[in-house]
């Protein structure tokens, strides 16, 4: 039997892309994924949504646990590694940006996400008009991260610095999710593999500039062939696109399946 190696996949445009539904695996990728695992190996999940936005396919599937929120929530099997949210007074900021802007927002946690203001098209409505009323539909009303239209995230990143350390990452279709600086996927997967100790060589799937963090944790990185362009130059191999099931044809490549 081989070294038993560790994999981390993103979600959306890598396992899977039904935007704005939930993604599901194709068939191919799933088998990947079982074939994988029963070959001794372990997967992880490593993506910016929230545990409760996970398509139930895509969590049946064996993984050994997971890095959510972009690395502001880690769990391995029941134990939970990190749980680190956004503290009350960036929330206010972004409810004042909010309204200075007219912008809506999504504010994700590790208990599920809730629009504010429509979201951030603004067309998600009925949705609690402000973040005070959103964080009654959270329970416990933690946020662990924000999505919102750039130029609105920019100005709570920009209000907040030297205060408190936000970071802000580009998303597709015009918004950028922000977050703290120290929860990101790179320190997700280190908790990960501090933990589960002897991980052999590990691999990165991803496709977004918040999977460039992830790269560099890892041994091994694949980017997807509809990758953005500094993800594709940051990887060590670049595969087929989600659409043409670019993880099943990685994994076959590489020599894990």
């Amino acid at each position: 039997m081989g070294e038993r190696v560790t994999a981390f996949f993103d979600i959306d445009g890598t396992l899977g892309w039904t935007d704005p539904v939930a993604p599901v695996p194709s068939p191919a990728v799933a088998d990947a994924i079982r074939r994988f695992v029963a070959a001794g190996n372990r997967a992880f999940i490593c993506t910016g949504r929230s545990p409760l936005d996970i398509h139930p396919k895509m969590a049946a599937l064996p993984f050994s646990g997971m890095a959510c929120l972009a690395g502001a929530y880690v769990k391995v099997g029941d134990v939970v590694l990190r749980d680190v949210a956004l503290p009350p007074e960036v929330l206010a900021g972004v409810d004042a940006v909010l309204a200075q802007t007219g912008s809506g927002a999504l504010l994700e946690s590790a208990r599920g996400s809730v629009d504010v203001r429509g979201g951030t098209a603004g067309t998600h409505q009925p949705s609690p008009a402000n973040v005070g009323e959103a964080l009654r539909l959270i329970p416990g009303g933690r946020v662990h991260k924000v999505v919102l239209p750039t130029p609105a995230a920019r100005v709570v990143v920009d209000r907040f610095s030297g205060v408190v350390g936000l970071s802000i990452t580009g998303l597709e279709m015009g918004n950028s999710e922000v977050g703290l600086s120290k929860n990101c996927k790179r320190d997700a997967v280190r908790a990960i593999l501090d933990y589960v100790g002897d991980a052999g060589t590990t691999y990165g799937f991803g496709d977004s500039e918040n999977d460039l963090s992830l790269f560099e944790q890892v041994d091994v990185s694949v980017a997807m062939g509809n990758a953005v362009p500094a993800v594709k130059r940051a990887a060590t191999l670049v595969t087929d696109t989600v659409g043409n099931d670019g993880v099943a044809k990685a994994l076959a490549k590489l020599g894990l399946i």
